[in-house]
């Protein structure tokens, strides 16, 4: 996100609202019916959270393997006390995200925390993490069966801070498994941890590491660090995707695969930049495309392939089948300055969850915006397992299901955690197939159940 036409920065803290939606007939509306926001305030071995408005990378959303919890990553403050005045001289930074999370230091530390909400509304925030993440954004978190945590993000450029870790509950450090760049949303799979990034390599080099990947242990099991740790690269395969330049991030663009704004490329390389993903099987593969590869600018192709992108899996080898866009209404992301805001729109996706029923599998994406102007949206879409051109998928199209206010971004979704415990009273239940979203609020219109 860049700033406002006012000025003002945006990089600021801000509450964590959870916003849940009942789904009509067959998904393709939407009603909202109710909301929460995230601790702001510590008691006993629970921390405030906040998240930070004006990254576009954080507030990945998403379901514990068992069903029983969501789970999501912030800072340790309160958003109010952060913001105040004299919060730069507390914590050393006027922008959340660049804020340290080393110990010593001379200024506050701010713990890098993962929100565990259960299905009767609870939320336990005591798993407060030093040493990740540092001067930077802490971006998701997966978990099992909410016993621990593996969690993403990025650190300070060059240092160990950032990739992937591991975290038992209630740990106040984590253990490294995989210190990579750019990291973005973690998730476990069929007992399988996966990771997707998006890295722009040092000095233009043709090595790149834009995909999504598989992190195993010895014995192929769920790594608790690195050692024997073995990396695969799911999509795009490890090997050059793209033959007409570009590097390993990169695809080959085909009229097939063109997604309306980028078809100026058709015959020529795009690159990809992966954000969330949803497995319909194991060898059926959605990725959200957010449209604005780190890896581009205008000398590099800066026309990514923003989207949601199905790849499938034949004879051990992952092939990107089509691009589904319709109904985005997609913006050049080459328009976007954060010197001189333009037009607001949407690049491609950045949260996304499904379900399959039958030979369909339904899926609910949020938006990737141009800038900080731009609207922010809930979508779904329908696709039929067995199509692989866009030609059969043609007639699919994104539905709107919800526009946020003007002074609202939404970033993660998912479906809401099974409640398998009576509700305490006052607490929210969350109704079992209803969709929950992840709210930030701007800070030059301030919500009032910020901070």
């Amino acid at each position: 996100m860049i700033d406002t036409v006012t000025g003002t920065s945006l990089d600021k803290a801000s509450a964590i609202m959870l916003q849940e939606f009942s789904l009509g007939a067959g998904g393709t509306s939407a009603t909202s019916v109710g909301s929460f926001a995230l601790p702001q305030t510590s008691s006993g071995g629970n921390h405030a959270i906040s998240g930070e408005y004006g990254s576009a990378s954080e507030g990945f959303l998403q379901q514990s393997t068992n069903g029983k919890y969501l789970t999501l990553m912030g800072y340790g403050v309160n958003a109010g006390n952060f913001n105040a005045a004299s919060g730069a001289a507390t914590y050393g930074m006027t922008a959340l995200g660049q804020t340290t999370s080393l110990n010593g230091q001379s200024v506050t530390t701010v713990p890098r925390v993962v929100a565990l909400i259960g299905g009767n509304g609870q939320v336990d925030t005591s798993t407060a993490l030093t040493g990740v993440f540092n001067t930077n954004n802490p971006r998701s978190a997966a978990t099992v069966d909410g016993s621990s945590f593996y969690v993403s993000g990025q650190g300070a450029k060059g240092d160990t801070t950032q990739g992937v870790f591991y975290a038992t509950r209630g740990a106040s450090t984590a253990t490294a498994i995989d210190t990579s760049t750019d990291t973005r949303d973690v998730s476990i799979f069929n007992n399988t941890l996966y990771v997707s990034r998006d890295y722009n390599p040092p000095n233009g080099g043709n090595q790149n590491f834009t995909n999504v990947s598989s992190l195993t242990g010895p014995g192929v099991t769920l790594p608790t660090s690195a050692a024997g740790l073995v990396e695969t690269h799911i999509v795009p395969p490890a090997s050059p995707f793209s033959t007409t330049g570009g590097n390993n991030g990169s695809i080959d663009l085909t009229a097939g695969l063109a997604n309306g704004v980028n078809n100026s490329r058709i015959g020529k390389f795009v690159y990809l930049s992966p954000e969330q993903y949803f497995f319909a099987s194991p060898s059926v593969l959605y990725v959200a495309d957010s449209g604005q590869p780190k890896n581009g600018n205008v000398e590099k192709a800066a026309l990514g392939e923003g989207g949601l992108q199905k790849w499938v899996l034949t004879n051990n080898v992952w092939t990107l089948q089509y691009d589904l866009a319709a109904g985005l209404d997609l913006k050049d992301n080459g328009k976007a300055n954060s010197n001189t805001p333009t037009a607001p729109g949407v690049t491609g996706l950045f949260g996304l969850t499904g379900e399959v029923v039958g030979n369909q599998v339904e899926l609910f994406a949020t938006s990737y915006g141009l800038n900080e102007l731009s609207p922010s949206y809930l979508y779904e879409i329908t696709d039929d397992l067995s199509f692989s051109t866009i030609a059969q998928a043609g007639g699919e199209t994104f539905n709107t299901l919800y526009a946020a206010p003007s002074d609202v971004d939404i970033r993660g979704v998912s479906f809401a955690p099974v409640s398998t415990v009576p509700l305490p009273a006052g607490l929210p239940l969350f109704a079992a197939g209803t969709i929950l979203l992840g709210l930030f609020s701007r800070l030059n219109k301030r919500h009032a159940k910020v901070g």
